[in-house]
């Protein structure tokens, strides 16, 4: 059973920090003389280790312009939990922790296939998310620990669940502002349910493998004396405001480690906004197009703007989504095991900006989420 402590609440929801655990001032009063917990090699949002001779994690989510900290007494493994996150069950489907799902919040958006039909045929609850939460669905799953998220939009929900007293965690991986710290999470999830040794094991190959692959990019880059950085051009216009995530996010590190050059990685604001104006001012200098916003098919690009045409990677079809591997209900796997796969994320993207593959490798069959558009 985990049971929540709240260290820092520098936010507007401290109902939510009394009314999450019946011994939250307990757990504060025991650990405040304990010092700080360790930080991770990677990992910006989570910590984990011992505090008075206990182990804790402590999770940092930032909540709108507010940041959340919670510390969590790490007790028996769990057995029984409830996942309202795609990734969260990715975590779970790495360590070969299936069985230990008891609800997820929409079934429909499960890729995997097991997991999907075990919801299909009730073995699995669906308890909804956001306003749909089924609070009486959600209680009688009888779940050791609630894992959710907070976005500081109208669809979180976590409060109402701190409020029945449920165990409840906030994860953040999502996030985290790169591919290892995002894997790194996996290690939570090994703590958690008594599985430390494989979880630790997974990240340390997943980080090795990682990190030759960036490597060899950074070195066939200088035995090439005709390389070139492809130019990446990230995300899509709404409304005619161009939206694309910063220089530091999650999507620009990855870019860099593929061999990429991000148009805009020296911007480090989080989110990034142009007019479509300003797009296209630098579609000449854009050889690829990574994300396209939610838009899957040229067809649907072209009704959303018609002027993506004048942008150089739509002209010479270098289009890659990250959607190529979708579930039944059409899930985004992407968004589910991907998390923890970050060598084959990678690699996978790797080959896509240097033009090498059609986005399907038959080889590597299962692991590749980015596609060109263009071919399917």
């Amino acid at each position: 059973m985990v049971v929540s402590a709240t260290f820092g609440l520098f936010m507007a929801f401290s109902a939510f920090g009394l009314s999450g655990c019946k011994n939250e001032a307990e757990g504060d009063k025991k650990t405040a003389d304990c010092g700080e917990l360790p930080s991770l090699e990677f990992s910006e949002n989570l910590k984990i280790g011992k505090l008075c001779g206990e182990d804790f994690a402590e999770i940092r989510s930032i909540v709108g312009r507010d940041t959340l900290i919670k510390r969590f007494k790490l007790g028996e493994p769990l057995k029984r939990v409830v996942a309202l996150s795609s990734s969260q069950v990715g975590y779970m489907l790495r360590l070969g922790l299936r069985d230990r799902i008891v609800a997820v919040g929409e079934g429909r958006y499960l890729v995997d296939s097991v997991l999907y039909a075990r919801v299909a045929a009730g073995e699995v609850a669906e308890v909804g998310n956001g306003p749909t939460l089924s609070l009486e669905k959600l209680v009688a799953t009888k779940p050791d620990l609630v894992f959710d998220f907070a976005t500081g939009g109208g669809m979180d929900d976590y409060e109402r669940i701190g409020a029945i007293g449920l165990s409840l965690m906030l994860t953040s991986e999502w996030q985290e502002r790169s591919p290892l710290a995002k894997a790194e999470w996996i290690k939570l999830f090994g703590r958690l349910f008594g599985v430390e040794a494989l979880a630790d094991s997974i990240f340390e190959q997943s980080k090795n493998a990682y990190m030759q692959a960036a490597i060899k990019e950074i070195l066939d880059q200088a035995r090439d004396d005709n390389w070139a950085c492809p130019r990446v051009l990230v995300g899509m216009s709404y409304g005619g405001v161009w939206h694309a995530p910063g220089g530091n996010s999650f999507t620009a590190r990855l870019i860099k480690d593929a061999g990429g050059c991000y148009l805009w990685a020296a911007d480090t604001n989080q989110d990034l906004q142009f007019s479509l104006e300003e797009i296209l001012q630098v579609a000449d200098s854009a050889d690829v197009w990574v994300n396209p916003g939610m838009f899957a098919t040229v067809e649907d690009l072209l009704m959303a703007e018609p002027r993506v045409k004048f942008i150089k990677a739509f002209k010479e079809k270098r289009v890659y989504q990250n959607d190529a591997i979708k579930g039944a209900g059409g899930g985004n796997d992407f968004f589910e095991s991907a998390v923890a796969y970050p060598a084959e994320i990678l690699t996978n993207l790797r080959l896509c900006i240097q033009n090498s593959t059609n986005g399907a490798d038959s080889t590597r069959k299962g692991f590749d989420w980015y596609h060109n558009i263009f071919i399917f």
